[in-house]
């Protein structure tokens, strides 16, 4: 068997890779100086406040056992002081023996986090476009149902007046006829005759002076018995309540507060459904009625429409008459 070539083994030998040394840290410098200075493993573990376990690992640069970071740099740092040397190449050293930090990711979710979509958002906002368009409509349609209720009560008030007046007409003519076919026309008198009936279908009606009629003639009940029917046909809408007179018809229960030109308080309290009341003073006469839809106003013998000075919320009114 030959023997191998010289030349052979020192080729092999040029190509076979010089084996990597390990870079050392400062933790072959530490333990110099450690020595150097007498101290045990011991005591630097006590003075530093460590274990022996990691002072150990701080001389073997075996920094996996020793807390990464800063807290080796900080170790490094304060085992140099001990020792009376200077830090900043040792600082140096660690830094080109450790690795580079990583860079810090920041990731962000994706997935998982619902977004409302502009479908969803568009009918949202069409359904609450919708409601709100809706009540609009609804608030318009109840104000003008109101309106137009109080305009249908005032011609069926008149109408119930009128009614009253040709049947308080009615009642003297049969009266009179009678007493004209039993001859005697004397019999009835003023205040029995027509006096008692007119103020029955009209509470507040003025009966005629005394002195027009001449008790004991025949004539006599003729005026009488022309003026109410006379009064009816003319359409008065309600009775005859004099000059600055104030006439309320309550057909709803209504607080009213009434005060005249010179501050008086005429009226202030709650009336009841189906009263009336009758004031006078001196204008500009004030008025605030509660629950003005159900109430009827005269003034000066004249119907005076509410509807307007309604407030459409609290259903007040508040005006001035002159």
């Amino acid at each position: 068997m030959d023997a191998p070539d010289n030349n052979d083994i020192g080729r092999r030998a040029e190509a076979a890779p010089a084996p990597i040394q390990k870079e050392r840290g400062p933790g072959r410098l530490l333990q110099d100086a450690r020595l150097e200075r007498g101290l045990s493993i011991e005591d630097v573990a006590r003075q530093l406040r460590l274990s022996v376990r990691q002072v150990v690992a701080l001389e073997e640069d075996d920094y996996d056992k020793v807390a990464g970071g800063t807290f080796l740099r900080g170790f490094v740092r304060n085992y140099a002081k001990l020792l009376q040397i200077d830090s900043a190449p040792l600082l140096r050293q660690l830094e080109d023996v450790l690795p580079p930090p990583p860079a810090p990711t920041i990731s962000y979710p994706s997935e998982g986090i619902p977004f409302p979509s502009n479908q969803k958002m568009g009918k949202r906002n069409l359904i609450i476009g919708g409601a709100v368009v809706l009540a609009l409509l609804l608030l318009i349609y109840e104000i003008y149902r109101g309106s137009e209720a109080n305009v249908e009560k005032q011609p069926s008030v008149q109408a119930e007046a009128g009614i009253e007046g040709e049947q308080a007409a009615t009642l003297p003519q049969l009266q009179s006829s009678d007493a004209m076919s039993n001859g005697k026309p004397h019999a009835m008198s003023p205040d029995m005759g027509d006096g008692a009936p007119e103020q029955q279908s009209i509470p507040f009606s003025v009966p005629p002076p005394v002195q027009q009629i001449i008790p004991g003639s025949p004539g006599a009940v003729s005026p009488r018995s022309e003026n109410p029917g006379s009064a009816n046909i003319a359409g008065t809408p309600g009775p005859v309540i004099g000059e600055n007179g104030v006439h309320l018809i309550f057909e709803g229960e209504s607080w009213t507060e009434i005060r005249d030109g010179r501050g008086r308080l005429l009226l202030s309290r709650v009336n009841p459904r189906g009263t009336e009341q009758v004031v006078h003073g001196t204008p500009p006469i004030s008025l605030t009625i509660g629950n003005a839809a159900e109430v009827k106003l005269v003034y000066n013998n004249k119907p005076v429409d509410l509807a307007p000075f309604i407030n459409a919320y609290g259903g007040t009114a508040r005006l001035s008459l002159k």
